[in-house]
């Protein structure tokens, strides 16, 4: 029982060193999957619009 409180305390300790609560630490990922798919979608936009005014050739 003992073991179980001092490994929860250090789980809490990690935690808020890393990076803050739960919630802050979703909100950050979840804003980094939303920048990275918007950096994807763009790429992609930007190679299909340089190939289709043969800016670029496949």
């Amino acid at each position: 029982m003992k073991a179980d409180n001092i490994n929860n305390s250090n789980n809490t300790e990690r935690t808020t060193l890393e990076g803050g609560s739960k919630e802050a630490l979703n909100q950050k990922t979840s804003i980094q999957f939303v920048l990275s798919i918007t950096l994807g979608v763009l790429t992609i936009v930007l190679v299909a619009a340089s190939a289709y005014y043969g800016l670029i050739r496949f």
